[in-house]
């Protein structure tokens, strides 16, 4: 069954009952593995860019696992207010 609401000029429809529900966790289900999966590429890619910058530029390790982790947490920062605004 689907309702219907209008509000101003604005249309929405949506599911009622089990129909609604199942839509529901399915798309908060969508949203989790793709947070996932980016928290996942961008340790990976932090991991590697520190490796190098130890390497590479001399910095000591620790120097370099802080500014990764902060441009990581950045990034999932930003993923995360991308991903609530286009997943509603």
């Amino acid at each position: 069954m689907a309702v219907i609401a209008i509000r101003g000029r604005a249309k929405t429809t949506g599911l009622t009952g089990r129909p609604g529900l199942r839509a529901k966790t399915i798309g908060v289900a969508r949203r989790v593995v793709a947070f996932a999966a980016a928290a996942v590429m961008v340790g990976a890619v932090g991991a590697a860019l520190v490796q190098l910058v130890v390497q590479l530029l001399g910095f000591p390790a620790p120097v370099a696992v802080t500014g990764i982790t902060v441009m990581a947490a950045a990034l999932l920062n930003s993923l995360r207010g991308h991903l609530r605004i286009n997943g509603r």
